[in-house]
């Protein structure tokens, strides 16, 4: 059952007869259940948009090797991952915009600086309960993902950081020293480059965010992309210019593309489609900037309304 506080669902015949040539999609609250579950009747969609020449393109925050992981067997598939720092289609990269050393190597110093772990509460003995002192160092129980186009690279090798990274980054390095990968990235010792940086706070990341990642938001795209998650890439880098780069490559207008999002990270790609969704369970700012109200991700709102699309 629909929770009170969501929006109603947009009418089907508000948006029929569309001739729908690509469709972008995040995951995490948009195609995917609150248990990270894909909703029935996906594969059969996907089958259909194939037959019918429409693009499926998976959109997420996720690193690009495990959006491809997640969708097996489905060769010839377009992916935007870290938040539209990188496209891929079949394999090959379209675009990508890695960010300024600099800028990398100041966040890593930052995030070290502000973390806390273990030594919290030692060092804020006069909390006023253990609820709330409990939820003020879960704040500050964070690690940086400095995210490659190849691989990420991480510092923090515990078990609660690795469990909560582990979903979005299929191919992780553990380093002693990230500031040593970024040297070695600018001498050419390591073929790769950074084209984004994930923070992931156990608690609310806001705060850590906004005293590392967030410092940088006059001059990069800073964005928080879920509770425990913030994102720093280049500026004008995010979903929606991945999906106008995606339209130009394919030969497909706005008016022919449908795009679905929840958070943050999905603002972007409202503007840049005719048939811009937000989810019923989406942030007030989605549902502000979308044209359409799809069915909640816990009801499978994706997949009805591109079926709707298909009839």
């Amino acid at each position: 059952m629909r929770e009170a506080s969501m929006p109603q669902a947009s009418d089907p015949a508000t948006y029929a007869n569309a001739d729908i040539r690509l469709a972008a999609v995040d995951m995490d609250g948009t195609l995917l259940d609150d248990q990270k579950n894909f909703p029935a009747g996906l594969e059969q969609l996907l089958d259909s948009m194939e037959d019918r020449g429409i693009t499926f393109v998976p959109a997420s925050g996720r690193q690009i090797w495990t959006l491809i992981n997640m969708f097996p067997g489905r060769a010839g598939m377009t992916f935007i991952g870290e938040n539209g720092a990188v496209v891929m289609r079949d394999g090959e990269e379209i675009s990508s915009s890695p960010l300024d050393l600099g800028t990398v190597r100041r966040c890593v110093e930052l995030v070290r600086h502000h973390v806390r772990q273990g030594d919290f509460f030692a060092e804020h003995p006069d909390s006023q309960d253990g609820n709330a002192q409990e939820m003020e160092a879960a704040q500050w129980d964070g690690g940086l993902v400095v995210c490659g186009k190849k691989s990420a690279y991480i510092e923090r090798s515990d078990e609660p950081f690795l469990h909560a990274i582990s979903p979005y980054y299929a191919r992780t390095q553990v380093v002693e020293d990230l500031l040593e990968v970024l040297d070695e990235i600018e001498h050419g010792e390591l073929d790769d480059a950074i084209i984004k940086l994930a923070l992931r706070s156990a608690g609310d990341v806001k705060p850590l965010a906004e005293r590392t990642l967030g410092t940088f938001k006059q001059s990069h795209q800073f964005a928080l992309s879920g509770d425990n998650w913030a994102d720093l890439q280049m500026r004008g880098v995010d979903k929606g210019k991945a999906v106008s780069e995606l339209q130009k490559y394919l030969g497909v207008s706005p008016a022919q593309t449908a795009v679905f999002g929840d958070a943050g990270n999905d603002l972007g790609m409202m503007s840049r489609a005719e048939f811009s969704f937000a989810m019923a369970n989406a942030s007030p700012d989605i549902l502000a900037a979308a044209r359409f109200v799809a069915p909640s991700n816990n009801e499978a709102g994706v997949v009805r309304v591109l079926s709707s699309f298909l009839e």
